[in-house]
């Protein structure tokens, strides 16, 4: 039931990602309806499949196929709550083709979840991960606000006034979200760190061994962490910031994919 209902989402998904493409294109109120329906219809029929996924696994996403549904879930709740407290419908053509991309590739992935040692079935274990997957859905969302903020900069840069400088908000209202996101993404994947480390000391057997994964996720910290004091301390604005934002992403991307093995299912320590 929750893989047809997830298969549904996923063609909701679909249709809306088109309707927002063509709103790029021809800006129509009706457009921005009907993605609003189709993604929050998605969203319904999601939330439904990952809460019978979470009860049939004792409320635990120990796979990479349950975690990229996850992050894709959350990236279209988190855009939709800003397309319908700002108006701005056209971010969702950006976002929603990244989370139907992200959605499928979680769909063909094959093989159940990997058992969990009873050693590590801790409540500590599900916060950390939910605090990672809002946090890594944080920065997804700032790093596609940055693709558009270098968009419209370089056609205001060359003068160059088209289509997409029509369509797309303006630089301030771009650099201020992406700022808002990166805070409360630094901070999440701050409380990840913190409770990473926490369940590694009182978890026997579990130790840091700094593989690529918590190297990609330290490096990370520190390029966000640079980010936000250079936004506070130095004034930091635009292109600069936008390409960090993108590279940071990138690495907690990494981060989260390292996490699992994706032949096996089973997930990593963080």
């Amino acid at each position: 039931m929750s893989h047809t209902l997830v298969s549904l989402a996923c063609h909701a998904y679909g249709l809306a990602a088109l309707v927002y493409l063509a709103y790029l294109v021809r800006q129509s109120q009706v457009l921005a309806i009907t993605g609003r329906v189709l993604v929050g219809t998605g969203l319904l029929m999601h939330c439904v499949a990952l809460i019978e996924l979470l009860g049939a696994q004792g409320g635990r996403l120990v796979g990479p196929a349950q975690g990229m549904s996850t992050f894709a879930f959350l990236l279209l709740a988190l855009f939709l709550a800003l397309d319908v407290r700002y108006r701005k419908p056209v971010i969702g053509a950006f976002l929603t083709p990244l989370a139907v991309a992200v959605l499928l590739v979680g769909m063909l992935l094959h093989g159940g979840p990997a058992p969990l040692p009873a050693a590590v079935r801790q409540p500590l274990l599900p916060v950390h991960v939910t605090i990672a997957l809002l946090g890594m859905t944080a920065f997804g969302v700032a790093a596609g606000v940055g693709v558009m903020y270098l968009l419209m900069e370089r056609q205001v840069k060359t003068k160059h006034f088209g289509l997409l400088f029509a369509r797309l908000p303006s630089l301030e209202f771009l650099d201020t979200l992406n700022r808002r996101l990166v805070v409360w993404g630094f901070i999440a994947l701050s409380l990840t760190l913190a409770t990473g480390a926490l369940f590694v000391t009182t978890v026997p057997g579990i130790a840091w061994n700094f593989d690529g994964k918590q190297l990609a996720t330290f490096i990370a910290w520190g390029v966000f962490a640079a980010l936000v004091n250079a936004r506070i301390f130095a004034g930091w604005r635009g292109r600069r910031v936008a390409l960090l934002t993108m590279a940071g992403f990138c690495l907690v991307l990494v981060s989260f994919l390292s996490s699992y093995d994706l032949s096996a299912a089973g997930p990593g320590m963080p």
